[in-house]
């Protein structure tokens, strides 16, 4: 079963709001924003770039109307997308020709570091787990491949004997906390801390999109869940004891500390740093200061109106 990245899942938001936003009235639009709002909170809670995407949109229609909020749908995708490959594009002049890489999951901001460093014609070698549950690393091998790299799939639990083989790691992530936690694909802690015992650089590609502002003022980021199915078939579950339980968590946190470096469109940044960062970014967008609640609220008595 393919699970979208965080970004995909933002570019398709995105390409659905617009639809309805050309084709469609604009309670229609409203009222889909904020199913997507459910969807997203009850699926992804940890997905940043979606739910700031809505949250973005929502302040827009709350503060100008409907007026153009097609062409606004439009500017936030080119926005996003841009912010996307600057980050990958500096996280790409971070590597040497003839470094080993190792990442995991099939994060887009990673492809297309992937991709700048073939434009670049720069030869790595790529170590790549397989990132269960959902084994998305046998995408991210499959499209390393494509552009020519030379490309090692390990299991996830061999990564602390491959890692004396590893120059820099690099990863994506669903949200970037105030105080530069990461929350990634599960079992990116564990590949952190083993590259912290072995003194390997750990990079993390995240556009400002994906930082979490609610984080800043003492929110809570909630790492979801999912059930057996993301592990074994019906059919092997049904040869399991009756009492079988399976807890199957999809992300984990990487503390501050084992990250070296946060890569957004603005630049390389310490952990440390990022309460700075997220400062000033409150500063120059005041209306981020707006909580994602208040926001959808106002939305909903716009429907009900």
């Amino acid at each position: 079963m393919y699970r979208l990245t965080g970004s995909e899942l933002a570019f398709n938001i995105l390409s659905e709001l617009y639809s309805i936003a050309v084709k469609s009235s604009e309670k229609e639009l409203v009222k889909r924003l904020l199913e997507l709002k459910d969807v997203v909170l009850n699926e992804r809670p940890t997905s940043m770039a979606p739910l700031n995407i809505l949250k973005q949109i929502g302040l827009y229609i709350l503060e100008h109307g409907f007026t153009s909020v097609d062409k606004y749908i439009v500017e936030l995708r080119d926005k996003y997308e841009s912010a996307l490959e600057r980050a990958a594009e500096i996280m790409s002049k971070r590597i040497v020709s003839g470094e080993v890489l190792l990442s995991n999951s099939n994060s887009l901001a990673v492809r297309k570091v992937l991709r700048h460093l073939s434009d670049q014609g720069k030869s790595v070698k790529i170590y790549v787990t397989e990132s269960r549950p959902g084994n998305e690393g046998l995408l991210l091998v499959e499209y390393a491949e494509s552009l020519g790299f030379e490309v090692y799939l390990i299991i996830d639990s061999a990564v602390r004997f491959f890692m004396k083989n590893i120059d820099k790691i690099i990863v994506g992530a669903e949200a970037v906390a105030s105080n530069g936690a990461v929350v990634s694909k599960i079992g990116t802690s564990l590949i952190a801390l083993i590259a912290k015992e072995a003194r390997k650089r750990v990079f993390v590609v995240a556009p400002i999109l994906k930082f979490s502002h609610e984080t800043l003022y003492g929110e809570l980021l909630k790492l979801p869940e999912y059930d057996w199915r993301f592990l074994v078939s019906e059919e092997e579950i049904s040869k399991l004891p009756v009492d079988y339980r399976a807890r199957v968590p999809l992300y984990d946190v990487t503390p501050s500390e084992y990250v070296d470096a946060i890569v957004t469109e603005y630049g390389l940044f310490a952990p440390q740093a990022i309460p700075l960062v997220l400062s000033l970014v409150e500063r120059s967008v005041t209306s981020l200061s707006r909580s994602f609640e208040e926001i959808m609220s106002g939305l909903k008595a716009l429907v009900e109106v």
